[in-house]
């Protein structure tokens, strides 16, 4: 590893500059970089346009180290002290690491996510840390895939509550179902500032590098080509995309490939997944979903395999990756994805910034998902993946410009090796802070306004925080409190930045910090100037002016002296303290009028709701009135014919029951009357004659029995007796 020295420093952010290659090299130029005996100037001069009437002053601002446009990005990777970074997050042999931080900050369109990010062609800070690390780390990383019990105890030691997963279950849940259609409607965040050709240059040492390489990367190449030879059955089109790749890369002019070959391991990967379960790959018709990113199609350069960094060779490590935002000051996952087409409607679930119940003395973002990667592929993707998820807008100041700070967050855990002891973790965070803007100049209404202003809000609270962290170092100041927690952004970057050492946790290091600040010297003077006043780690301030003809007769040689206090540059900064307090207010003011034109739009809309939905309450009403009176009146109608019915039936039975009353009674009264009487004498004397006779005849037939007979007749004879008596009666 290279030696790279530095200064101690008592604030919390290292603060290094990066200028910008401007499109417009013509523009007149307001910021001078200050030359310095070891060629690493630190100091900076801006001197206000020659069009400004403001008559502001000349100032002078001091920062770690400044890198002029002519610096690469391999420049700044090992110039900015990311390798100690990588080395302490890594931690020393049986020591504990320590969490680092890497931020940019500029205006919008300054290249900060070009430094982040990289673009098409050069690879970004964040490519060379994942780089740094994977090979340095190389076979001291747990397989997680084969051994469940280590995947088990990386998910216990975790204090987030977050969800992890493999890396290739998550790509396997992101590109083989059918989020597709939902990613791909997102606007992709990967589209960095726009560069010049030959903006950024490649480093000497990268394109000395080359040489070196090009018999390892034959000898790579013939094994790689081998491999494609006896797998390229399987998947065709695969090895023929890398193939491809691979002739473009023979062509004279063509970059030569890094010795840490991507593609073989890729490959290597993508069959592990295969064996295990299937993957889009093998899926039919797999052609209608969202591919995934072709590694080969990642940029391989700055070339960073020179740089080494020490580790611990008796411990095995873990790493784990988790990304999130913080959009409107609220945060965001940016691995869970949109889960259905309606997420435009739908809110995401902010996640909280808090203490855990394994976590009490330094905060973490609960709730998040993590994905362990084994290679750096798999990192890669896992970040391109990330990238889609994160919200970009169009302004007039940039095509793609973030609307929210991007945090990514690469977790190295580190035990024993063949241990099953708890794993212990470091974590180096890489931001990509939202640039901040004017309203006039990015053309911003609506939503877009209102991300703008809580972004320009954000970026004044970390303004103050980095003033007060300036003011701290210097030592004739009483030390100040950093007011971290004014919004989520300064509580994330600042909260563990300080030593904890409580009773129910052992002494941790705080973390270490670094902030790059982009700016475009060409660029606009009043939005750079802002920036620099708050990131600078010194600050002085000069005001030009020819003195009088008489002031110079007059006054003695050498008698002038600054007048402290009240001295015109503290005059300078209270009407910079101003003019930034009326920038951020006129900005509040301009925000308030979008909301309260917003809300007298939806009152107005509400307002005619309501009118619609009292017309339809009473139109229901009647309704519902009409259709009760109709069901009462054919109620009514209906209990009137069953009453008439019942009364009805009542009323015959009454009347039966008379007749039949009206009947026995005249049965009882009748009287039988004969016209003619005597006829009815003679009848009856007649029937009396018949009578006689029987009788006689009967008492003679008597009287000729024996006695013995005679009882039997007699016995006989009554019972025939009573019946005649019987039949004969009237």
């Amino acid at each position: 590893m290279a030696d790279h020295t530095q200064k101690p420093s008592a604030a919390i952010f290292d603060v290094y500059l990066r200028l910008r290659p401007s499109f417009a090299p013509n523009a007149e130029r307001f910021l001078d970089v200050e030359s310095s005996q070891n060629d690493e100037p630190t100091h900076i001069t801006i001197k206000p346009p020659a069009n400004d009437h403001r008559k502001r002053a000349i100032e002078k601002f001091g920062f770690t180290r400044v890198f002029q446009e002519d610096a690469a990005q391999l420049d700044l990777f090992r110039e900015t002290g990311l390798p100690e970074m990588i080395e302490g997050v890594i931690g020393k042999e049986r020591g504990p690491g320590r969490d680092g931080l890497l931020a940019t900050l500029g205006v919008t369109g300054s290249g900060k996510s070009h430094t982040i990010l990289g673009s098409k062609s050069q690879r970004g800070l964040t490519q060379m840390s994942l780089d740094v690390l994977f090979q340095s780390l190389g076979s001291q990383i747990a397989d997680t895939s084969e051994h469940d019990e280590v995947l088990q105890s990386i998910c216990i030691s975790d204090v987030s509550e977050a969800q992890l997963m493999l890396a290739s279950t998550f790509l396997e849940l992101t590109y083989g179902d059918g989020l597709a259609s939902t990613r791909a409607s997102r606007a992709m965040s990967r589209g960095a500032t726009p560069m010049m050709v030959g903006a950024f240059p490649i480093s000497t040492t990268t394109s000395n590098a080359r040489n070196t390489q090009t018999r390892k990367d034959a000898a790579m190449e013939a094994k790689w080509r081998e491999h494609t030879k006896a797998g390229n059955g399987l998947y065709p089109s695969l090895y023929h995309d890398l193939n491809h790749a691979s002739q473009q890369s023979e062509e004279p002019g063509s970059p030569a490939k890094s010795p840490y070959f991507p593609f073989s391991l890729f490959t290597r990967t993508i069959t592990k997944t295969l064996r295990k379960d299937a993957s889009f790959i093998s899926i039919p018709g797999a052609s209608s979903r969202r591919h995934l990113p072709r590694v080969s199609a990642l940029p391989q350069y700055p070339n960073v395999e020179d740089v080494q960094v020490d580790y611990d060779s008796s411990s095995q490590y873990a790493i784990v990756i988790s990304m999130y935002e913080v959009y409107n000051d609220r945060i965001f996952d940016l691995l869970t994805g949109s889960v259905s087409g309606k997420a435009a409607i739908q809110k995401r679930r902010g996640l909280l910034f808090k203490s855990t119940e394994h976590s009490p003395d330094r905060k973490v973002v609960a709730g998040l998902r993590k994905v362990i990667c084994s290679s750096l592929e798999e990192a890669l993707l896992v970040l391109e993946t990330g990238l889609t998820e994160r919200r970009v807008a169009g302004t007039g100041s940039n095509a793609a410009s973030s609307r929210s700070h991007g945090f990514f967050c690469v977790e190295v855990k580190k035990r024993p090796e063949r241990s099953s002891s708890s794993w212990k973790s470091n974590t180096l965070t890489i931001v990509d802070l939202a640039g901040s803007e004017r309203a006039r100049t990015a053309k911003t209404t609506g939503s877009t306004l209102a991300e703008a202003g809580k972004i320009n809000e954000s970026l004044m609270y970390l303004g103050q925080c980095m003033q007060l962290q300036s003011d701290n170092s210097d030592l004739s100041k009483p030390l100040s409190i950093v007011p971290f927690r004014q919004c989520k952004l300064t509580e994330l970057l600042f909260s563990n930045s300080f030593p904890t050492n409580t009773s129910r946790t052992i002494h941790r290091a705080p973390q270490k910090s670094i902030m790059v600040v982009t700016a475009d010297p060409h660029g606009d003077f009043n939005a750079t100037s802002q920036i620099l006043r708050y990131s600078a780690l010194a600050r002085e301030v000069t005001v030009p002016r020819i003195p009088s003809v008489t002031s110079v007769i007059t006054a003695p040689s050498g008698s002038w002296k600054p007048s402290g206090r009240s001295s015109p540059s503290q005059i300078q900064e209270d009407l910079d303290a101003a003019m930034a307090e009326i920038t951020r207010l006129r900005t509040e003011l301009e925000i308030s009028q979008v909301h309260a034109e917003e809300e007298s739009s939806r009152r107005r809309e509400a307002e005619r709701n309501w009118a619609l939905a009292d017309e339809r309450c009473g139109a229901i009403e009647a309704e519902v009135r009409e259709e009760m009176w109709g069901e009462f009146e054919e109620k009514l109608s209906e209990e009137m014919s069953r009453w008439r019915a019942a009364r009805e039936e009542d009323e015959a039975r009454g009347q039966e029951v008379q007749d039949r009353k009206m009947e026995i009674l005249q049965r009882g009264l009748e009287v039988q009357v004969f016209e003619d009487e005597d006829d009815r004498v003679a009848e009856l004397e007649e029937e009396n004659d018949r009578l006689r006779a029987r009788l006689e005849g009967m008492e003679r037939e008597k009287g000729l029995r024996t006695p013995s007979r005679k009882v039997r007749v007699l016995k006989q004879r009554k019972w025939e007796g009573s019946g005649v008596g019987f039949e004969g009666s009237p």
